[in-house]
């Protein structure tokens, strides 16, 4: 990666933590950037002699013990730990030729095929795993190093959740950014993995040294996956036009958003590549972490909070097309609240943008209270922003699902500002993430 340059090194030497002033003014702080290096890397990652990753080819410890226990099938393996293994589950996932395709991950078996009521009429434990032969004539060979990273105990299910999804780490105002090299990025697949790591658990980086040309960042999206198209097309020269169909292709100040909240499967990452950065005052860009900014709201101002997860809003974009790549005409609308949760009331969305639309799905008596959680989210939405100015060949790369972004308002008469964009799809970081991780034997938390 990347060494910072003189610039950079002298903003983070001097990097303060300033306190917001007006609700809507983020003051401009010094650019706090910071490199990885190998000994950072050992700060997220756990190395593979400590903790192997799945389908790292590890010596199996073994299984002294199979009994039946009712419905379960109990396992202790020579390392002193148990596992309770349901019948119906085991002869779900049968890992028999008959019953599963190894070579495309894939059951054979629907579940016509076998019977709840089917039983072990006989349990044998030999060297490699378990072997069991069932009432229906079927015979079931399990491995032990497959049962055991499948025991239905916290510390197997806490891995696998790790590997669907890396805890985030949370930040305000003081957020040191991290710096990466594009030529890093696409030459060391170690650079990529972390990367990818740092943006799934930050949310933000910067990538350095992009070449100062439209579409660079697509060599960076097509390494990973693939570019995510929208009606804007797959590709988003942002600069001040005439008669613009969207508030970014003006000089406009930009309120913080999220980009395409109208999209039920919005795009997941931005890269807002600077081609040329308006010399002159404004042009800047406030950022603030969406998660963090719910969490404070749940933790300061719960009605409010309550409030802004359970009220849905119509968001919608609507117009026809300025350039070629541009859908025709198109009329989007989603009804979604301004902070998603999942089942557990875990953050996994937030919005905010220009483009809500005027009709609101709520009674009247309710409006007012809504307006007053919606103002308070804004004000502590700026209160926990930083701010910093792109330059040339700096790439701002966003998870689009958790940060908030706006920029400061320029004089488009007095100079170019020119910023291309392009999305990438979060289903193909993480997984590329998750192939390095295997590649490399690496566990991430």
């Amino acid at each position: 990666m990347a060494l910072l340059n003189q610039r950079n090194l002298r903003c983070l030497s001097s990097a303060l933590k300033l306190s917001i002033q007006t609700q809507h003014s983020v003051p401009p702080i010094p650019r706090r950037f910071f490199t990885l290096n190998k000994s950072t890397r050992v700060s997220y990652e756990v190395s593979a002699q400590s903790q192997p990753a799945v389908g790292s080819k590890q010596t199996s410890p073994g299984i002294t013990s199979a009994t039946n226990d009712n419905d379960f099938l109990r396992v202790k393996f020579s390392d002193g730990t148990t596992g309770d293994f349901p019948y119906c589950w085991l002869r779900d996932n049968c890992q028999c030729p008959r019953c599963y395709d190894h070579k495309s991950f894939t059951r054979r078996l629907v579940l016509d095929d076998w019977s709840d009521e089917d039983r072990p009429l006989d349990v044998q434990v030999d060297k490699g795993g378990v072997m069991i032969s069932w009432d229906s004539g079927h015979i079931s060979h399990f491995e032990q190093r497959w049962l055991q990273e499948r025991s239905f105990n916290s510390t197997s299910r806490s891995k696998k959740r790790h590997d669907l999804a890396l805890e985030k780490e949370l930040w305000g105002p003081d957020v040191n950014i991290q710096a990466f090299d594009y030529h890093a990025i696409l030459s060391d697949d170690k650079a990529l993995l972390d990367w990818l790591v740092v943006m799934e658990k930050m949310g933000i980086s910067v990538v350095q040294n992009t070449p100062k040309k439209p579409k660079a960042s697509f060599e960076i999206v097509n390494k990973v996956g693939f570019i995510k198209p929208t009606h804007y097309g797959i590709h988003y020269p942002i600069r001040n036009k005439v008669a613009a169909n969207s508030l970014a292709y003006t000089d406009n100040k930009l309120g913080m958003h999220n980009d395409l909240p109208y999209y039920e499967y919005v795009p997941g990452i931005i890269f807002l590549h600077c081609i040329t950065q308006f010399a002159g005052p404004g042009g800047e860009n406030d950022l603030a972490d969406g998660f963090w900014v719910a969490k404070y709201l749940k933790e300061h101002h719960p009605e409010e909070y309550n409030i802004l997860t359970e009220t849905p809003v119509y968001f919608w974009n609507k117009g026809s097309a300025l350039v070629e790549q541009e859908t025709t005409q198109f009329h989007k609308l989603l009804n979604i609240p301004m902070i998603v949760l999942n089942r557990d009331g875990k953050v996994i969305r937030v919005n905010n943008s220009q483009l809500r639309d005027s009709f609101l799905d709520v009674p009247a008596e309710k409006v007012k209270s809504w307006y007053k959680a919606l103002r308070l989210y804004n004000k502590i939405m700026y209160q926990e922003a930083t701010r910093f100015k792109l330059q040339d060949g700096e790439t701002l790369v966003m998870d689009n699902t958790r940060l908030l972004h706006g920029r400061t308002a320029y004089d488009g008469a007095l100079g170019e500002r020119y910023m291309d964009q392009v999305y990438l799809d979060w289903d193909e970081a993480l997984s590329k993430r998750r192939v390095l991780q295997e590649k490399y034997d690496i566990y991430h938390k």
